[in-house]
This record gives C-alpha cells, sequence and structure tokens, in this order.
C-alpha cells in the first residue's frame, strides 16, 4: 500500500515536470519563432533549424549562389528601381518597385522567406523576371528588412498586407497582369492570399517550399532542429499564440486557403531542403483546385532549387506561366 502512494506521488511529481517544461518549452519556442526581437534566432537557432546555410564553402553550387547575388545586386540599384512605401496598421512596410518596361502590362510580386528580406531572396529572380518584360514589386514583409514590426506573421498576417501590395500594382497600371511569386514563408504567404478574394488581375501563383501550416512547420523544426515531439508542446503553443502574436499556429494554413484556391498554381520543392520537408509539397498539391503542377529539385537544399538548377528551373516557370496565366 506505501509503495503504491509513493508511486502515486512520484507519478504526480513527474506530470508537473512534464507540464512545467512544456509550458517553458512553448513559450521560449514562440518566443523565438515570432518575435523580430529575440535575437536567439540570428545567434544560435538559424543554424539549427536550417543548417545548410552556414555549410557553404566553394562548391559549384556556392560559386552559382554568389554570382546569381552579385547580378541581383547591381538589378536592385538600377535606375528605374525605386523604394516604395505603405502604412498599414501602424506598421510602415517597404517595398522596391522596379519597372524596367513601363509599356508592359506584365507584372510580378515577390515575397521573401521567413527572417529574410526583398533583395536578399529575390533579386535574382527579379532579373529573370524582367528578361520575360515583367515590372515587379518586392517588398519586405512586416518583421523583416525594412519594414517596421515586431510580430513575425508566417504568412497568415502577410497574406493581408499582400492584398494591399497587389492594390498598389494595380493603382500604378489598372490593366496589370500579376503574378505571385513566393518563397519559403513568402510562398505560404502566397498560398495564405489565395484563399482570399483577388482581383482578376492575378493570373496564377509560382511557391517554391512552402509550408502546409505553421503549426506542421514548427512541428517538423521542433523535430529536426530541437529533437522534441510537437506534443504537448505545440498543443500549448497553438493555445497561447493567438493572444500574443494574433493568429493562432493552426489557422495559419496554407493547406486550408488553397481549398479555396482555383488559381494555375505551381509548386515548387527541393528534396534536399531540411527546413521545410519537401513532402509539404504533396500536401498543398492535392488541396488546390486550379491547375497545379510541380518541379521537385533533387538534392536542392531550403530555396536553393534555381541555385540547383537554373536553367530548367526559370525554364518550366515561365513555360508554366504561358500555358496557364
Amino acid at each position: 500500500m506505501l509503495f503504491l502512494k509513493w508511486l502515486v506521488v512520484v507519478l504526480v511529481i513527474l506530470v508537473i515536470v512534464l507540464i512545467a517544461v512544456s509550458v517553458y518549452a512553448a513559450n521560449f519556442f514562440l518566443n523565438v519563432a515570432l518575435f523580430r526581437n529575440n535575437k536567439w534566432y540570428d545567434q544560435t537557432g538559424h543554424k539549427m533549424m536550417n543548417p545548410d546555410n552556414f555549410n557553404k564553402g566553394k562548391s559549384q553550387y556556392d560559386l552559382v549562389e554568389e554570382e546569381q547575388n552579385k547580378l541581383g545586386a547591381a538589378f536592385w540599384q538600377e535606375s528605374f528601381a525605386q523604394d516604395h512605401w505603405l502604412k498599414i496598421g501602424g506598421e510602415k512596410l517597404y517595398s522596391r518597385l522596379i519597372i524596367p518596361h513601363p509599356e508592359s502590362k506584365k507584372w510580378v510580386i515577390c515575397v521573401h522567406g521567413y527572417r529574410s528580406f526583398g533583395q536578399r531572396d529575390m533579386a535574382f529572380v527579379a532579373t529573370k523576371f524582367s528578361e520575360q518584360q515583367y515590372n515587379m514589386l518586392i517588398p519586405d514583409l512586416r518583421a523583416h528588412g525594412q519594414s517596421t514590426g515586431n510580430i513575425i506573421g508566417m504568412g497568415w498576417l502577410d497574406r493581408l498586407d499582400l492584398l494591399q501590395w497587389i492594390d498598389e500594382v494595380l493603382a500604378i497600371e489598372p490593366q496589370a497582369e500579376i503574378v505571385l511569386f513566393g518563397g519559403s514563408m513568402g510562398a505560404a504567404t502566397v498560398m495564405m492570399v489565395s484563399g482570399e478574394t483577388l482581383p482578376k488581375n492575378v493570373k496564377g501563383l509560382i511557391v517554391d517550399c512552402g509550408y502546409s501550416s505553421v503549426y506542421s512547420e514548427f512541428g517538423a523544426m521542433l523535430r529536426s532542429a530541437f529533437k522534441l515531439p510537437g506534443f504537448p508542446i505545440l498543443t500549448i503553443a497553438n493555445r497561447w499564440a493567438k493572444k500574443k502574436v494574433g493568429y493562432s499556429l493552426k489557422e495559419a494554413s496554407s493547406v486550408a486557403q488553397l481549398a479555396k484556391n482555383e488559381l494555375p498554381t505551381l509548386f515548387i520543392h527541393g528534396t534536399g531542403d531540411k527546413f521545410v520537408p519537401h513532402q509539404m509539397l504533396y500536401e498543398n498539391m492535392e488541396a488546390t483546385n486550379g491547375v497545379k503542377e510541380s518541379l521537385i529539385i533533387e538534392k536542392a537544399p531550403h530555396l536553393s532549387s534555381f541555385i540547383y538548377e537554373p536553367a530548367h528551373y526559370f525554364e518550366t516557370v515561365f513555360e508554366f506561366i504561358a500555358r496557364y496565366c
């Protein structure tokens, strides 16, 4: 009888400890993942979550990336490029407005990834769209780059900002035919906005290595980077997120929004992605109602498919646009 009492006491203590540790972990993870001013990600977390960014040397792919970055940086400073600002809900959001072809009606909005910014992720992509006679708007999402804000939207808050950026393009060119292009969190932003009511000017979506939902992505990060199970940490974090950042991890779902999408969508992913599991591409593809195609680049790390196979990548992108958009 005494043994059973001690066993119950030990089990109760273990449960209390488990709950306390899970609560601490959930709060820590939310602060790290969703607040710009938390420096732990920059100092430690980034290397844990996306190690390929820290294993660069002088491989053929590193040299390709270096050359692409040089081309993008030069294009960013061309005389036909200018800063463009938008005020939304107390935040001042930055974009680069690039109009190399004033007579063209073709426009692309290029959306960068998590804790990055427009020039870093999208300047080279912009050069390739310019070759196809596109003008472009490239925003820094809230809490990123030159834009203000502290709460990271993970695509969910950003989808509403993207609606405003679309309106900015239409104010410049009312007859614009717009393609939305996103990478990583930018791809999630594009997929999440696809479930909103979009102007008929938006013709198609190109999404590279986007996650199926914030909840699923954070679960993948807990398992791969921290070697921790999603439950109960994410269950607690999901409850707290709404209060802390204004949205829950589960409602921020690409899959749920794609279920309302009718636009042609090209899904791209590299099989070497350690940040967003490439299997999420299939979940996203299954969800959409529009015309859909996929491009899978073998061994390419996160948002690196256009570095690993640039010719094949952009040929596929522009052939898809020509067919369906």
